[in-house]
């Protein structure tokens, strides 16, 4: 994996894959590698130039960021709102292979084998950038939710409340899931948190999900629930989830085999980003805890970057792989624009949330 220098992006979050789910505006760029009978070749389809994207002003519009899960409303209350950590995840590798089997050769005790992939990193973004993101979409939940009239404890508070929660080394970790040996797709990524409210393990994106990155979450869920019940209130950690570029992959075992793979840059706020609540029941002797989740990504049809791709063909009529090799090359403006709406429109999800089970005037 390339350093920070090298790739504009890094990110840690939830366990899923993000790859080919978020819509796109017609005419964005992509790469594509296709393996057919005999031969391969790759192609490329190029969106707004950087000098033309470099050139769009103006803030974006907060994403609708649309929750499949929430906070139960009668367990938010009329608490005051403690936030001991908030983290943006940032994907910064997509990756998507086919593989099919033809059966030309399979009644001669042999098969024919195509393979098609992508593979793509995000360039262009400052390692500073990623922390400056993730400090103002801390510092913008807090005014949110104090426009809404929803009282939100002070740093001071917050942090002898959360005294006890376990923080990420370096208040930074990586993640990824997905293989694509026998096709399909990866993903990696790296979770930064706010200076102001750093990172609690288990509640980060850690790993990949299952096996340790489970047994971390289960030492996050308690974190939270001993924040809460030494606070008193609504404790929150939200991790927003931003993604990069949609991949996919087909193939089609038919005489020799066909395999195709395809990588459409693409700004959305990916599946997994949620926000861990913990909040203690009325009567009960220990705080309830939970996540409220957002399954179906949401893109912005906004440009920000462009595609820079290699790529090349290898084997023989009986074993034959196509590749291409991507650098998504963000406009860091229009990066941060986007950016900029993705948290603001997820904020404002979460201080939703929070308004739902408090009385109205």
């Amino acid at each position: 994996m390339a350093t920070l220098s090298r790739l504009a992006l890094i990110v840690a979050a939830a366990p899923l894959l993000s790859g080919c789910v978020a819509a796109v505006a017609s005419g964005a760029a992509s790469v594509a590698a296709q393996t057919g009978f005999s031969s391969g070749a790759t192609t490329a389809t190029g969106g707004p130039s950087a000098d033309a994207i470099a050139a769009r002003q103006g803030d974006v519009a907060p994403l609708a960021v649309s929750f499949s899960s929430t906070m139960p409303a009668n367990l938010v209350g009329a608490r005051k709102v403690f936030i001991p950590a908030y983290g943006v995840s940032y994907i910064h590798t997509q990756n998507a292979r086919a593989v099919s089997q033809g059966g030309l050769m399979g009644g001669f005790g042999g098969g024919s084998t195509r393979t098609a992939s992508v593979r793509t990193g995000l360039t262009g973004i400052r390692p500073e950038t990623f922390q400056m993101v993730v400090d103002e979409a801390y510092a913008d939940l807090l005014a949110q939710l104090r426009a809404a009239g929803i009282e939100v404890a002070t740093a001071e508070e917050t942090a002898a409340a959360a005294a006890s929660a376990p923080r990420v080394a370096g208040n930074t970790t990586d993640g990824s899931v997905g293989s694509t040996i026998l096709g399909g797709a990866s993903t990696g990524w790296r979770t930064l948190g706010a200076a102001q409210a750093p990172l609690i393990a288990g509640v980060s994106g850690e790993g990949a999900g299952g096996g340790l990155g489970g047994l971390a979450m289960i030492g996050g869920n308690l974190a939270m629930q001993r924040v809460a019940d030494v606070s008193q209130g609504l404790v929150l950690a939200p991790l927003l989830r931003l993604d990069y570029v949609n991949v996919s992959s087909s193939g089609r075992s038919l005489l020799a085999g066909t395999a195709n793979a395809e990588a459409t840059a693409a700004f959305s706020v990916a599946a997994g980003t949620q926000v861990a609540y913990a909040v203690r029941r009325p009567g009960m002797g220990a705080s309830d805890i939970g996540m409220a989740m957002v399954s179906q990504p949401t893109a912005s049809a906004e440009p920000f970057a462009t595609m820079r791709a290699s790529g090349g063909s290898s084997g023989a009529w009986v074993g034959f792989g196509t590749r291409s090799d991507a650098a998504v090359e963000a406009v860091e403006a229009r990066w941060v624009a986007l950016a900029r709406a993705a948290y603001r429109g997820f904020n404002a999800g979460i201080v939703q949330q929070v308004r739902s089970g408090r009385p109205t005037a």
